[in-house]
């Protein structure tokens, strides 16, 4: 780099600098890096001049502080990068007033100063200056040309336009780069109408365009109160059941429309970390928003600190505002086909269920149906039957991929596991973890390789009789929807099985009645005595109705007189006779009505019968038998065990009175 002696500035000013400033437009034309045209215009500027030194200096953003960004001339390299306070610098008057100066840096210099200064200004602001030093070749200090400052003025402007191209190069470069992660973001998140497709797209476009240690995606709960992991990019196993807080310090800060620029998180102690807080050293935070609600947020992460920029922070928040908009659309779209599928399955359901009458045929129908609705992998339908020992136990009916034989072992009392449980406080519950559920351990599901489940009560009316189970192999959160979707199927199943066994009790009944029946005709049929008819028919009685004694009483004249007895001791039998409308067979005979009676040591009829008081009978039951519209004769039941016959039992034993021909039979024999 030549020196500028007093013998040759002469010769260096014999003519104006084109070829420096050329050179300079050149650079600019070409879009050159602000860095390379301002070292180019110190060059220039000290071969145009009689300086031995020339630096720019731009001052900070706080203009508290003089960097010196190019520097030409001797001791380049020492005043490169240094950094000087304004009001420390010799730039400072002219910083001050904007006007050109010549100033000294040596006190002993007579006349004007060694150091020319102008201005860099840009849009009527200050922004640096340019110096120029002039020495002799042992460094001492030389007065500055007072011609030089028109050159220095001409070389001051294009730095400022050099520093203003290259911000403008910045904004359009990171304008353009917004331009293509929107249009990317546009293209990949708003292509589909699937939520998992959408939240994978989200993350696609952010990592695509930003360095990034982790990528994570959290949607609020429905009861948002946390924020779980939908999607991620770098997480390890154990990283994905994070869930952060929906109220924590930054997370609730940014929930509520922030956008959050971490340059260090050791400066951040509220920061919830997605990762290992020793490994995060700078993050990115925007929330996720459709409208005026907020879905989630998304938080990008590096490891290294001051990895993200302003700039970066914005292209996440407009990825964000996509995702939020994609996001709403997807579940309104899955939420509208869900409705669909689901109005679709519950009519296929209650069509189905109350068209069979079979049992075995409603259990697979359900578990078809929840595994396919719900989306899971298991599944169980358990109701409540008496054990051995009078022991009350859920027992599985019906389960779909998990191992039949060890699951059927799952028996749980009321109150006990989640099934138990639920079935005692006749309570939905969905349960996330269910290995760390409490409730699970008195009864555990997880050895069956359940980890997430819904359980819902099975009720008919105000009687819960089992429950169903919607089991995952791994971990969910269910929503609201599907618990209430699973409870519709579950009351719907209860109807259907409740039905199913009413059937199954009546044909059950029914075939019992047939064979009792072939055994009264063929018993009646071996009969060789007349006489013998009744005894025989009050045995069956007793059988048929699962009772301890039976009477057959026939009506003369105002009085029902003993006509056959079934399993009374010789001492205490009972009465002969009876006036009609007095005691329990009177007031059969006479009201021609049957009676059914829970407790004989509280009914008033009953103390007609003396013998009743040397007996242990509880409950009682009669009917009349009638020959056409006349009451012609009384069956009666007792039982020994406290009992509440039904309307069923009384047309039970009509019935069985009637096919054995019961009153015509008195009639023939009263005759």
């Amino acid at each position: 780099m030549p020196s500028s002696h007093p013998a040759t500035r002469d010769s260096r000013m014999t003519a104006f600098p084109w070829p420096g400033l050329r050179k300079v437009s050149r650079a600019l034309a070409s879009r050159q890096p602000a860095r390379d045209v301002l070292n180019l215009i110190a060059q220039e500027a000290l071969g145009a001049t009689a300086a031995t030194n020339v630096a720019i200096g731009i001052r900070s953003s706080s203009a508290d502080l003089l960097s010196f960004v190019a520097v030409a001339g001797d001791n380049a390299s020492e005043v490169m990068g240094l950094q000087i306070r304004v009001d420390d610098s010799l730039a400072e008057p002219t910083l001050r007033t904007g006007q050109p100066s010549l100033v000294s840096d040596s006190a002993n210099l007579p006349g004007p100063g060694n150091v020319a200064v102008v201005p860099i200004v840009r849009e009527g602001s200050i922004i640096g200056a340019l110096l120029s030093v002039t020495r002799d070749a042992d460094g001492k200090s030389l007065p500055s040309n007072p011609d030089d400052t028109p050159i220095l003025s001409l070389f001051a402007d294009q730095a400022a336009l050099a520093l203003a191209n290259d911000e403008l190069g910045r904004v359009c470069d990171d304008q353009a780069r917004e331009l293509a992660v929107l249009y990317h973001a546009t293209r990949t998140i708003s292509g589909s109408l699937n939520v998992q497709e959408v939240l994978n797209s989200v993350l696609d476009a952010v990592c695509h365009h930003l360095e990034h240690q982790t990528a994570v995606l959290f949607l609020l709960n429905d009861e948002r109160t946390h924020l779980f992991i939908a999607a991620d990019r770098g997480l390890s196993d154990d990283d994905r059941e994070i869930q952060l807080a929906a109220d924590g310090k930054v997370t609730s800060q940014v929930l509520d429309g922030g956008l959050r620029l971490i340059d260090d998180t050791a400066a951040e102690p509220e920061l919830e970390y997605v990762t290992n807080q020793y490994t995060t050293r700078s993050a990115l935070i925007a929330p996720i928003r459709s409208r005026a609600d907020t879905l989630g947020l998304i938080i990008v992460t590096s490891s290294q600190p001051g990895a993200f920029t302003e700039n970066d922070l914005k292209l996440l928040d407009a990825v964000a505002s996509q995702a939020g908009v994609a996001i709403a659309n997807a579940w309104l779209y899955e939420d509208a086909m869900r409705r669909a599928e689901e109005a679709s399955a519950l009519y296929d359901i209650s069509q189905h269920v109350s068209e069979t009458l079979h049992m075995d045929r409603v259990f697979q129908f359900v578990a078809d149906n929840v595994l396919s609705l719900l989306k899971v992998d298991k599944f169980s339908l358990m109701l409540l039957e008496t054990q051995a020992g009078g022991e009350e136990r859920l027992v599985t009916q019906v389960s779909r991929g998990v191992d039949e034989e060890r699951f059927a072992k799952i028996r749980p009392r009321i109150g006990e596991g989640i099934p138990g449980w639920v079935f005692e406080w006749m309570t939905p519950t969905a349960v996330a973890d269910v290995p760390a559920d409490a409730r699970n351990r008195t009864s555990p599901l997880h050895p069956e390789g359940v980890v997430s489940t819904i359980c819902v009560p099975m009720a008919v009316g105000d009687d819960v009789i089992g429950v169903l189970l919607a089991m995952s192999s791994r971990r969910r959160l269910f929503t609201v929807a599907e618990m209430e979707l699973l409870y519709t199927i579950a009351n719907q199943a209860a109807v259907a099985i409740a039905n199913a066994k009413l059937y199954q009790d009546a044909r059950s009944k029914s075939m019992e009645m047939r064979r009792y029946f072939h055994r009264v005709a063929r018993a009646l049929g071996s009969a060789l005595e007349a006489q013998d008819a009744p005894q025989l028919l009050s045995d069956l009685a007793v059988e048929v109705m699962r009772a301890d004694r039976s009477t057959i009483y026939r009506v003369e004249g105002d009085s029902a007189l003993l006509h056959a007895t079934s399993h009374f001791r010789p001492t205490a039998p009972p009465d002969a006779s009876v006036p009609l409308g007095e005691g329990l067979a009177g007031w059969v005979a006479k009201r021609g009505k049957a009676l059914t009676v829970e407790s004989l040591s509280t009914e008033p009829r009953a103390r007609f019968h003396a013998w009743l008081g040397r007996e242990k009978l509880s409950s009682y039951l009669a009917i009349p038998l009638k020959s056409g519209r006349k009451t012609v004769g009384v069956l009666e039941i007792y039982a020994q065990e406290p009992r509440a016959f039904t309307d069923d039992e009384v047309k039970l034993l009509m019935q069985f009175a009637r096919r054995a021909r019961l009153a015509d039979r008195l009639v023939v024999d009263a005759s």
